[in-house]
């Protein structure tokens, strides 16, 4: 009613019109706080008539995957509905003047009772269900951040963890998760780093999308909606940078996670704040139409970032959505507007979208709700956590957790870990005893601490530990300085058998991080030399919300780092330091030596120009020496590595590509995993300006015994071998060979070889010790 106010261009913000909008939403707000009637005309705004009150007719979905035919089903649902009916299914409804209103999703979008489609209820974000609300803390899991999954490098376990997050969403009435986010990181001062399940690296997030599509969307039957298209890798001056990236390096570097996301069957695409290359991301029609729509073939709805379109063109260049809708640029008049036909094949695509994820498909009455009328209780309420969910956000906290460096102190002594029973521990620095974010603080919603990201994607919880609340359900003898003072460290390190220092840092979107560096950072120095002093083994525990640096990573023994883990970050922890669960988390992203091997954020209005072209990601650190690689993690054993089947030409996944069979084997002397990991060097890489090596494969073995082995086969499918041709704008094998190695990391080859070509192949092959010395690379 009050955006109504305005004449039909809308109010601008620094207009005196826009002003007054603001003035009198904020009046309406108050008073609503202390009338509840005004709050429950509010509830209706955009609403039908009688619209809560309506009886739904029943709703046949095509239970199929053929796209054509749900397409088909779409259409001729469309062809039912009123003009009106069709803006509402394009429009958001549920925020006035950028207020989310109570008994609202983040985002919604109306049924239409008459023909039976249900309500569309989003809620933030693919790490979990966003607490907005201190009731709602608690009532669902505060999970690991994706980049702590993303350190897991194990589809399966994401598979697992977005059906788990699925099945929350759904107790707590809502059918679409606002998520993957997929940007691969560009800048480690990235304020969202934590969010993007790629990590620096394309193919590691193509591997992880997909599974965490195929998990929410098939086995918990919700719709999932991957962001941020495209070139979205900062926050700073997000609403203006303006990226420019070539063509290839787009369709190479950050476009294949959304390919991945596209080839699942996401039922959506969230477009950025961002613009590119002059045009804002959300009315781009080259990226929209020309790219996901045509090549990629995307069959569903493009969405908008809340309040991201900046114009009315956003609906005729290829956004089908609109959100969070009071900003007038999908009014009626604007979308009755639209060239014939368009708006039908709009509302086609939310319809193909949603039906394709399965969230139409045999909803459960009892958690079905439409916003604005009943979903209260549902949304605020209702419990979404159960035990088997707490089980499985502490296994993945300590699966992703990653063990940097752990060397005997001395020749003559072990190394310090894991804890052994019985030992007498100090535990110094106030990072190990971290408060979370208080509840009463919900409102404030950048806020963040060392478990959970600030802004959209947070999750608070009130079950969460400590490093030493972890440590404290031990068999260990615990001595405690939680100060920061380096004299009350080194008071507590006497006559201890080990020290454990914490340290951590936060990160919230709308803001890129100022520094790379451990907010403890001075503290954690001074207290290795304590520790050093007192001949005290040290472990430091690092809480990372993305790449840092660790200037004193050479006098710690060990260090054990930890991206933002949620709820369960104490007794992971506490799992992995003291051998119960052995660490097998790899790195997504490098950890440069300095802060100046890193690239900074663009600033301001100024072309952001992605100069690197296809070296982008960890590629930005090869030739330097960085303090751990990418890919880089420790366990408690070791593993030697053998061939099983050389390279076989036409057994690949889509039995067009190449097979390779290796084998490895626990060597040490305790259980563990490893995570092999291989790496291509492309023909004619050095002409082409590519990187000489390429992650193509990865995969993690079983738990094994001492002495046990397990065989891992990597396949190569035609488009893990293409290249990017822009000429011909399609994915094409090159001619040549290509070099390959099987490793523990981007820089630790075990076997190494040479396939493809005409018959210039070289057997893999234990790497000799002068071969490819490039890669050769050590924690000290």
């Amino acid at each position: 009613f009050i955006v109504g106010l305005c004449p039909r261009k809308r109010c601008g913000s620094g207009s005196w019109r826009g002003g007054l909008v603001s003035m009198l939403a904020s009046l309406l707000c108050v008073a609503a706080f202390q009338d509840s009637r005004l709050w429950w005309w509010l509830r209706g705004a955009g609403l039908p008539a009688f619209y809560c009150s309506r009886h739904a007719a029943p709703f046949p979905v095509p239970n199929t995957s053929d796209v054509e035919e749900v397409r088909s089903w779409a259409a001729g649902l469309v062809a039912e509905m009123t003009e009106k009916e069709k803006h509402g299914m394009l429009n958001g409804v549920g925020w006035l003047a950028g207020v989310q209103l109570p008994g609202y999703y983040v985002g919604n979008i109306v049924a239409i009772p008459r023909l039976g489609i249900p309500a569309i209820n989003m809620q933030d974000a693919m790490q979990g269900f966003r607490t907005t609300s201190s009731r709602m803390i608690g009532r669902v899991t505060s999970w690991p951040c994706a980049l702590a999954v993303a350190a897991v490098w194990d589809e399966e376990a994401t598979w697992a963890w977005a059906k788990a997050i699925g099945e929350e969403f759904r107790a707590k009435g809502a059918n679409v998760i606002l998520g993957p986010s997929v940007e691969v990181h560009r800048t480690a001062f990235g304020g969202r780093n934590a969010e993007y399940i790629t990590g620096e690296e394309p193919f590691l997030g193509r591997r992880h999308t997909e599974a965490y599509v195929r998990g929410a969307q098939e086995g918990a039957g919700i719709a999932t909606v991957v962001k941020h298209w495209v070139l979205n890798q900062q926050e700073t001056d997000r609403k203006k940078v303006n990226v420019y990236v070539s063509l290839r390096a787009r369709w190479e570097v950050y476009y294949p996670p959304f390919e991945a996301a596209v080839k699942a069957g996401v039922a959506s695409v969230m477009c950025a704040y961002n613009v590119i290359g002059g045009e804002q991301a959300c009315e781009s029609s080259e990226t929209i139409e020309t790219d996901l729509k045509g090549e990629m073939g995307f069959t569903g709805f493009v969405m908008s970032d809340w309040y991201a379109i900046t114009s009315y063109r956003a609906a005729a260049e290829g956004t089908d959505m609109d959100m969070p809708g009071d900003d007038g640029y999908f009014s009626h008049y604007t979308l009755s507007r639209l060239p014939a036909g368009l708006l039908d094949e709009k509302v086609t695509r939310v319809l193909t979208g949603m039906s394709r994820s399965s969230a139409f498909l045999n909803p459960d009455p009892n958690t079905t709700c439409r916003a604005g009328c009943n979903c209260s209780e549902l949304l605020v309420d209702a419990i979404g956590t159960n035990e088997e969910h707490l089980w499985l956000t502490r296994h993945l906290a300590a699966a992703g957790a990653v063990l940097l460096k752990n060397d005997p102190p001395n020749a003559s002594s072990t190394r310090p870990l894991p804890l052994q029973k019985g030992h007498r521990v100090a535990v110094v620095g106030s990072a190990c005893d971290a408060k979370p974010v208080d509840s009463g603080w919900v409102w404030d919603w950048t806020a963040a601490d060392y478990y959970v990201v600030g802004g959209s994607g947070r999750v608070l919880s009130s079950r969460t530990t400590s490093v030493l609340g972890g440590l404290r359900k031990t068999d260990l003898f615990l001595r405690t300085s939680l100060s920061d003072s380096a004299d009350d460290a080194e008071w507590a390190m006497i006559g201890a058998d080990v020290v454990v220092i914490c340290g951590g840092a936060t990160t919230s979107e709308n803001y890129d991080r100022s520094t790379l560096k451990l907010d403890q950072d001075a503290f954690i120095a001074e207290a290795l030399q304590r520790a050093s002093k007192l001949s005290v083994p040290s472990v430091v525990v690092a809480l990372a919300p993305g790449a840092v640096v660790l200037p004193w990573h050479r006098q710690a023994d060990a260090v054990l780092l930890l991206f933002l883990s949620g709820e369960a970050t104490g007794d992971a922890a506490a799992d992995v330091l003291t051998g119960r669960f052995s660490p097998s988390g790899r790195l997504p992203v490098t950890l440069p030596e300095d802060e100046d091997q890193a690239v900074q954020p663009c600033r301001g209005r100024q072309v952001c120009d992605y100069v690197e072209g296809l070296k982008g990601g960890w590629h930005l650190y090869d030739g330097r020496e960085v303090a751990f690689p990418f890919g880089h993690g420790l366990g408690y054993t070791d593993f030697k590595y053998d061939v099983v089947q050389d390279w076989q030409d036409g057994m690949g996944s889509d039995g067009a590509g190449w097979a390779l069979v290796v084998k490895v084997t626990n060597v040490g002397a305790l259980p563990g995993e490893e995570v092999a990991q291989l790496y291509l060097r492309y023909p004619n890489f050095e002409d082409d300006h590519r990187p000489e090596w390429e992650l193509r494969g990865f995969r993690k073995s079983p738990v094994l015994l001492p002495g046990a082995s397990h065989e891992l086969i990597f396949n190569l499918s035609a488009r893990d071998l293409s290249v990017w041709d822009v000429p011909l704008y399609l994915w094409r094998i090159p001619t040549g060979t290509f070099g390959a190695f099987v490793g523990a990391s981007s820089r630790d080859a075990r076997l190494c070889g040479v396939f493809g070509g005409n018959g210039s192949s070289e057997p893999m092959a234990a790497c000799a010790s002068n071969q490819w010395s490039n890669l050769w690379w050590r924690t000290t």
